[in-house]
């Protein structure tokens, strides 16, 4: 039985976090050929669905998103899409990423937190099925969706009738327009005018990258702004020559966060907008990446998508070289006045958020032992003292009959001294632990093993990840000190000898700037 199927027999009523039952093809013009829905969120058709071809990856499906924007990749397997959906509360932040920075997405998750039945209903999810909160679901998501060819998805001829299909010939530049809470792309479905174009023609550097800011566009609403950050095709190739080859098979924690680091295309960052003196509400914004045929395989070198042809006119319009990779951001910022001012001044503040820096690998034994580190970044030392220490076992009895689960793990609680803030460093198990296994022959019967011969893919390893600050399923029972941490490991069959654990460090690698761009 597969973790998709043990998630449908769960009696858990899922509508509190956007998975309503409903029609299992989806029925909308933008719903993929050969999709199984999931869920449903209960409001404007939005859907989460699985797409013939494509394995476990989790697709989001909303109709009312621009035209070529309905629907975006949110997991590689059904079992990301869970952690993602613990991590975020529901699926509606997961949703919405796309079009969000991470200072947006956070502020989401922070104004929308979880309560009640809600809370209740997550609860009973991460526990029935073992599993736990992702760890950095911005980043996974912008990675999973920056990675992902959307042209690559098949759609009905009613979709093509509506949204034209990905030309052959270059389709009719459109006129340039620019409207607030948009995005990209001129097409527009609300009754705003489009903005006034601002030239501003700044460049700078910033985070070991060229950053271009060629304009602002000041509407009704608001003011949008657009950036763009240069990409040396020499670093495109050297990742893709790097990555491609990577086995398929589900990655560790420590590959992803490298292969997250080291992604040129990746970068998290949240701007801010003063005008004349006042700072502006972020409301929205939206990236999309260009790469560059010389960094393309043949097959996508040979043909556009539509959206290469919007990335060209961007950067046609902008005077932006395509033999160049490029990221472009365009940010709206709410006025912060009832009407719209007469704009005389502009200043942008860009903060980069904190990067994962991979540490120390060690083992204890106990309560007791103690383990020096150095900040990689500050170079001051710290000590790690073990408070707790024990292994455990969780009762995986409700999992169901056809297959074994690893059910220990060891369970650690630590102190740091000098203290770093919470969000500073994680303790993770660096193993992978162990993947479900069908039980013998003799246990189930001829028919029932028959029966479940398509049970959990090897890849849908069940464990409770280190690291947990936030919420776990499994918990040490004392608190020996208010400043202690908590770390598990993942599950495995037989309790292991030892557990080799790893820190990741989190810390603003780059500082911030502020650049007046009118004055």
């Amino acid at each position: 039985m597969t973790l998709y199927e043990k998630f449908k027999q769960l009696d858990i009523g899922f509508s509190l976090l956007g998975l309503e039952q409903g029609d299992v093809h989806g029925g909308y013009f933008c719903t993929p050929v050969g999709a199984e829905v999931i869920g449903w969120e209960g409001v404007d058709g939005i859907h989460y669905c699985f797409v013939k071809g494509f394995g476990e990856m989790v697709f989001a499906v909303n109709p009312s998103n621009p035209a070529g924007k309905n629907v975006h990749p949110l997991a590689r397997s059904f079992e990301d899409f869970l952690r993602l959906i613990l991590a975020c509360g529901g699926a509606a932040a997961a949703e919405q990423a796309w079009m969000w920075n991470r200072g947006e997405f956070d502020g989401f998750l922070e104004t929308y937190p979880p309560e009640g039945e809600q809370r209740a209903v997550l609860d009973a999810l991460r526990d029935k099925l073992a599993l736990t909160p992702m760890d950095d679901p911005y980043g996974y998501i912008r990675e999973v969706q920056s990675s992902f060819d959307c042209g690559k998805i098949p759609y009905s001829r009613e979709y093509y009738d509506l949204t034209p299909e990905e030309p052959q010939e270059p389709p009719e530049k459109p006129e340039w327009k620019v409207y607030f809470n948009h995005g990209f792309g001129s097409r527009h479905w609300g009754h705003d005018r489009p903005g006034t174009e601002l030239p501003l023609n700044k460049t700078v550097s910033w985070g070991g990258r060229v950053w271009h800011i060629p304009a602002a566009y000041v509407c009704g609403k608001g003011l949008v702004v657009d950036l763009c950050m240069e990409i040396e095709p020499d670093s495109l190739r050297a990742f893709v020559e790097k990555w491609e080859g990577t086995p398929d098979r589900r990655l560790t924690q420590e590959e992803q966060e490298q292969i997250d680091a080291e992604n040129p295309m990746t970068v998290d960052y949240d701007p801010k907008v003063t005008v004349n003196g006042r700072e502006l509400r972020g409301r929205s914004g939206q990236g999309s990446g260009w790469t560059p045929m010389s960094c393309r395989s043949e097959e996508y070198q040979r043909e556009y998508n539509q959206q290469d042809w919007e990335n060209l006119w961007f950067m046609e319009h902008y005077g932006l070289d395509p033999e160049k990779g490029w990221m472009f951001w365009r940010e709206s910022f709410s006025w912060a006045t009832k009407t719209k001012p007469a704009v005389k001044t502009i200043s942008l503040s860009l903060e980069q958020g904190p990067a994962a820096i991979p540490g120390p690998r060690f083992t204890v034994s106990g309560a007791g032992d103690t383990v020096e580190f150095t900040h990689p970044v500050t170079g001051e030392a710290h000590t790690l003292t073990v408070v707790e220490y024990e292994a455990q076992e969780v009762d995986m009895s409700g999992m169901g009959d056809e297959w074994d689960y690893p059910t220990h793990c060891t369970a650690m609680a630590y102190v740091v001294e000098p203290e770093l803030p919470r969000r500073a460093l994680t303790v993770r198990d660096n193993g992978q632990g162990d993947s479900p296994r069908p039980k013998p022959l003799e246990e189930l019967g001829a028919m029932t093993a028959i029966g479940g011969a398509d049970g959990p893919a090897s890849a849908c390893s069940i464990g409770i990840i280190g690291g947990a600050d936030g919420p776990t399923v499994i918990l040490l029972s004392s608190g020996k000190s208010g400043h202690s941490r908590a770390a598990h490991s993942a599950l495995r069959f037989e309790p292991p000898d030892k557990i080799e654990w790893r820190m990741v460090f989190y810390h603003q690698t780059v500082e911030g700037i502020t650049l007046d761009l009118l004055s």
